[in-house]
């Protein structure tokens, strides 16, 4: 398991689409510093990073796996590993541990940019509607969460579609349309919002009703359920990309 850890750890780190993606995240950050106005009422993962780090790690999360069957790698892989559960729980801890540096470099530069911005004190900021302990358990934790389940999905689409560049359209197509659909869904359909609350569209609330809990009346979960929910869907990918993986000829 480690050498398969640390076999694949090298690989990524050598991948231009990783070091490409930390890129991406901070120029939209600043692009979105400058075409957005700066709100002093809060503090953290302002500037598009909680909508970008999804796609980016889509985009990433695919590629990383797609490579293999394109350069045919993936038979060198199977040689070496009889163990198929290993080389897909491997890749997909990588490219989440990923989305944990990307969660990082944005906390980061979001304070930066808070504090060459805006000229109000930090401890105002802080004691201003958010808390340290919004900032962490709310826009940290969320976004992390939604990593895990983000990362199952790419992995199994990349298994069911084959074709990287249409699972990197879906994953653009859930970050800036998602959440409306879930919100016109149960918009147009409130009989059913018991139901229609529980689709994986409305998973992708959990960064913001963890930061701000009246998000709640929007995806009609509570924090306890929309966490839970990303848990269990992001379980459901890990069998079904699995069970595909498995099965997918070399």
């Amino acid at each position: 398991m480690m050498t398969s850890l640390r076999a694949e750890l090298f690989k990524f780190s050598h991948q231009k689409s990783a070091l490409a993606g930390i890129l991406i995240l901070i120029l939209l950050m600043i692009y979105s510093v400058l075409t957005t106005k700066v709100d002093s009422t809060q503090v953290i993962f302002e500037f598009g990073a909680v909508q970008w780090i999804p796609i980016i790690m889509i985009a990433v999360g695919s590629t990383f796996f797609a490579m293999e069957y394109q350069n045919r790698t993936i038979l060198i892989l199977l040689y070496k590993n009889t163990k198929r559960w290993q080389i897909y729980w491997v890749k997909l801890m990588i490219v989440w541990l990923y989305s944990l540096i990307l969660t990082l470099i944005a906390t980061l530069l979001t304070i930066v940019l808070k504090l060459l911005l805006v000229r109000t004190p930090w401890s105002t900021l802080i004691g201003n509607h958010q808390t340290l302990l919004t900032l962490l358990t709310g826009n940290v934790i969320g976004t992390v969460i939604y990593a895990l389940f983000i990362v199952t999905l790419s992995f199994m689409l990349t298994m069911l579609i084959k074709i990287n560049v249409a699972v990197i359209g879906i994953g653009l197509a859930l970050g800036f349309l998602g959440a409306g659909i879930s919100v016109a869904l149960m918009g147009a359909f409130t009989s059913l919002i018991p139901v229609l609350r529980w689709n994986p569209l409305n998973m992708i609330f959990i960064t913001q009703q963890l930061a701000n809990p009246a998000y709640a009346t929007v995806s009609h979960l509570s924090s306890f359920e929309i966490i839970g929910g990303n848990l269990s869907y992001a379980t459901i990918f890990i069998i079904l990309g699995y069970g595909l993986f498995k099965k997918r000829r070399i």
